[in-house]
């Protein structure tokens, strides 16, 4: 399939880690481990086109996928703190 479908909730991740400068803080393997720990816990919200979404989803429900994304990540990194890696 050629065409570029993105869930939303990687994008709002991705944005939030990089605005937390978690990158810097965790080494590659727990950082995707925190990315599957906080993605597995939240919908999918698949789009082609940004301009898509933004189109058809109202602002409240916008900001309630950011509070999701929160959230999530704050569990995980949680989980991470509390269950080291081990290899």
């Amino acid at each position: 399939m050629d065409a570029e479908i993105r869930n939303y909730y990687e994008i709002l991740l991705e944005q939030t880690v990089a605005e937390r400068k978690l990158g810097e803080q965790l080494g590659a393997d727990p950082l995707a481990d925190l990315y599957c720990l906080t993605l597995n816990q939240l919908p999918c919200r698949y789009f082609r086109h940004r301009v898509d979404l933004s189109a058809y989803a109202s602002t409240d429900e916008l900001i309630a996928m950011q509070k999701n994304v929160d959230q999530a990540l704050e569990r995980a990194l949680e989980y991470i703190a509390h269950h080291p890696r081990k290899d």
